[in-house]
């Protein structure tokens, strides 16, 4: 018989997940505005792995990439014993799912543009719709007495044969 050519693969040792090396410090203020604490955001992963991420911990640690890129934090990376510091787009450029970050980022800024640009246009349109209310006054239009409102220099009346009629050359009375 032939004698078995495989090898054994050694079992690797389980490490921490990579997602659990990832955070954010982020720093919380009184109504004062002097800085009471920090508080530190994680992914919560405590699972061990002998790969890289544990199953599904790719994409916890995908979307909170995300979140905190949209938050503009800066992400902190623990590992060896040296912390590294980056946007969340750079820490994420050594994974395949880097790509997704940056677009989820982007998406989330053009989504909080747009509706900052909607809640503007309708402030916009409420400031517009508050108008000067409209009081009924007698004003003389060329040698007639009219009965209407003004509005700004319009004055808006109904004439002798029941047509609304506006007019910016009138007196008031």
């Amino acid at each position: 018989m032939a004698a078995n050519t495989t090898a054994k693969k050694a079992a690797a040792e389980p490490t921490r997940c990579e997602c659990s090396r990832y955070s954010v410090l982020v720093n919380l203020r009184d109504e004062d505005g002097r800085l009471t604490w920090d508080e530190e955001l994680t992914t919560g992963c405590t699972a061990t792995t002998a790969r890289v991420f544990a199953p599904g911990h790719d994409a916890k640690l995908k979307s909170a990439l995300i979140r905190w890129g949209v938050d503009g934090h800066e992400v902190t990376r623990e590992g060896d014993g040296v912390n590294t510091t980056a946007d969340a787009a750079t820490m994420a450029a050594k994974f395949v799912f880097a790509p997704m970050v940056t677009a989820g980022i982007k998406r989330a800024a053009d989504k909080a543009a747009a509706k900052a640009a909607r809640l503007a246009a309708r402030a916009a349109k409420k400031a517009a719709a508050k108008v000067e209310p409209t009081i009924e006054v007698t004003a003389k239009v060329g040698r007639w007495e009219r009965r209407g409102t003004v509005q700004g220099d319009t004055f808006t009346y109904t004439d002798a044969k029941g047509a609304t009629k506006t007019t910016t050359r009138f007196a008031l009375i």
